[in-house]
């Protein structure tokens, strides 16, 4: 069934991102020993959000993932972030 066409169309854009001081407190409050997090900066551009992540590791596999699982996790305590996905990864 379709919407009429004098109806306005939904909004399909994320809400607006909070701000990088508040991603990075909930990093901190949600980070776990095991999960071997250091520190992070953020950087909020318009919807775009990016995540620099310091991760203890003996090895690039292992911090990858627990960067991953961390950037999950943030996805999952932020409801700012609920309709933001993960879409680029780079390892520095």
């Amino acid at each position: 069934m379709r919407e009429p066409d004098d109806e306005p169309a939904p909004d399909t854009d994320p809400p607006p991102a909070p701000s990088a001081a508040r991603l990075v407190e909930t990093l901190h409050r949600v980070a776990r020993p095991q999960d071997r997090f250091e520190s992070a900066r953020a950087l909020v551009l318009d919807r775009t959000v990016r995540l620099a992540l310091y991760i203890r590791g003996p090895d690039e596999i292992e911090a990858v993932g627990h960067a991953l699982l961390l950037c999950r996790l943030l996805l999952g305590h932020s409801p700012e972030l609920s309709r933001h996905r993960i879409a680029d990864f780079r390892l520095l």
